[in-house]
């Protein structure tokens, strides 16, 4: 009785290939994967970002349990398979030895089945003398019962990969072949062992990080709350909101973030107090020098224009009566003199009302403000200018007032002189609003002046006067906005905060 050893499997390693440089198709493909892949992880927030490196580690960590798993079971079902191999063929010598050779062969057979029927691993095969199956056997002797490989994925048969192991063991009696056994070491057996245990593994696995990623999931929005209370006070703090102020949280290193969060917040709402006082008192000296100079103009300047005036009208006379050659001469010249003083005059009184109008202080604020519109109106016939004025006080001080007279000023000359308007609405009145560092109302001063022509042009610059308007409207702590309105026309809005102006004249100052 001889066996057949096992047939060795060879592969033959391909050919390995030259390495190639990439076409630039592929590498703009890959360029642009990359920056895709880059973009979307840059979108990620930081709790995203640490559940996705956890999963990721968890991929990694199961490919590389997996590559143990079936190197593993790769050596145990070779082991397992070779080990069950010799225990069949001694099984198989020792039934030979004990059978007779007047035994038949298909009594021999079943023994064998019998004996080796519940060795794992191992199927068995018959033939007679002539290679066929002989007759009278149990299916089991057969060999092709399907075992658990049915139930085992073929992907994890494949990685797997073990090799079924084939022996043949002739019988020989009195020099006669008289049939052969053939031992089929299959490994299914074991790669459904493993299949399955590996299934329960990985369910428990699965089970395990599914829970711990809801947990960090939870755990890491308490802890990155903070981080994202301060995300929100630093927008708060771009606004200008310098009154936010974050919560201290029991996480030691972001309570110490909160701390220095919150006095950086009392520097920067100290630091602009302390402007908004500088910039502030810096309009209200600019203001008295004005209201000075106006003064001097009116009180100094505007009499000798009139003493001016009435010597040259006495020099007139005197002309007229001297007669003689020389009274056409100076005629001439107290003429040129009179038509000097009146433009003196004239431009006098411009300058005095571009200094600062002298109505200011001495009539009601609303009485201005349409005495304004009024004048606009008559010097414009073809615009219409309408004054909506709500509740007023008489006086918000020299500051307030004048802004506002300038940037009514400005709104209706715009509409007039650029937009071509024919209807000017104007409206003032105190409304509601907030601080410009916290939710508290206090009482704003509203301006708006809106026209009905074409809209503003798109990315027009702004000139001078609006420049200069929106700058003495920031000293005081307010807004300009000029956009344009549904039905095509500009809308300048013009806020200005109350709670800080006093009302009436500045501190040390009074009206002339």
């Amino acid at each position: 009785m001889t066996g057949i050893p096992v047939k060795e499997s060879s592969s033959v390693l391909p050919h390995c290939h030259a390495l190639r440089p990439l076409d630039p198709a592929r590498r703009v493909l890959g360029s642009t994967f990359r920056r895709r892949w880059f973009e979307l992880w840059e979108r990620l927030s930081l709790r995203s970002r640490i559940l996705a490196a956890i999963v990721l580690i968890n991929i990694i960590a199961a490919l590389a349990a997996t590559a143990v798993v079936v190197y593993d079971a790769r050596q145990a079902a070779q082991a397992e398979m070779a080990a069950s191999m010799r225990v069949a063929e001694r099984l198989v010598h020792a039934a030979v030895e004990r059978s007779g050779a007047g035994t038949p062969l298909t009594a021999l057979f079943r023994n064998l089945v019998l004996e080796l029927g519940q060795l794992r691993h191992v199927r068995i095969l018959f033939a007679d003398s002539n290679g066929a199956l002989p007759s009278l056997l149990p299916a089991e002797a057969l060999g092709t019962a399907a075992g658990p490989e049915t139930r085992v994925p073929g992907w994890f048969t494949a990685l797997v990969r073990v090799d079924d192991i084939r022996r043949e063991m002739k019988i020989v009696s009195d020099g006669r072949l008289r049939g052969s056994v053939v031992l089929v070491g299959h490994p299914a057996d074991e790669i459904a062992e493993v299949w399955r245990d590996t299934k329960h593994l990985a369910i428990i696995a699965l089970a395990v990080n599914l829970t711990v990623i809801a947990i960090l999931y939870f755990t890491l929005g308490r802890l990155l709350d903070p981080l994202t209370g301060l995300a929100q006070g630093l927008r708060q703090l771009e606004r200008g909101q310098f009154r936010h102020r974050l919560s201290r949280p029991q996480i030691r290193e972001l309570a110490y973030i909160a701390d220095h969060f919150n006095a950086l917040a009392d520097r920067l709402r100290a630091a602009k107090a302390d402007n908004g006082r500088l910039t502030r008192r810096l309009v209200s000296v600019q203001d008295d020098e004005r209201r000075q100079i106006a003064a001097e103009l009116h009180d100094e300047i505007g009499p000798c224009l009139f003493g001016m005036k009435a010597n040259i009208a006495s020099l007139d006379k005197l002309a007229a009566e001297a007669g003689g050659k020389l009274a056409a001469p100076l005629r001439e010249r107290v003429a040129t003199l009179g038509e000097i003083t009146d433009r003196i005059q004239m431009l006098n009184r411009g300058l005095l009302g571009r200094i600062r109008p002298m109505a200011l202080g001495h009539v009601p604020l609303a009485e201005i403000v349409t005495g304004l519109a009024a004048d606009f109106e008559r010097l414009n016939p073809q615009t219409k200018v309408t004054a909506v004025v709500g509740p007023l006080a008489d006086s918000y001080g020299d500051s307030v007032d004048l802004t506002v007279y300038r940037c009514l000023q400005e709104g209706i000359t715009n509409a007039e002189r650029h937009a071509r308007a024919n209807t000017v609405t104007v409206a003032l009145s105190e409304c509601s609003g907030e601080r410009g560092d916290g939710p508290e109302a206090l009482s704003v001063l509203c301006l708006s002046v809106r026209d009905d022509g074409p809209g503003m042009a798109r990315r027009a610059k702004k000139g001078l006067g609006l420049t200069a308007m929106e700058e003495r409207v920031r000293a005081l702590g307010g807004t300009v906005t000029v956009a344009g309105t549904p039905d095509g026309g500009t809308r300048l809005e013009v806020t200005i905060p109350l709670a800080e102006a006093p009302r009436g004249c500045e501190p040390g100052e009074s009206h002339r």
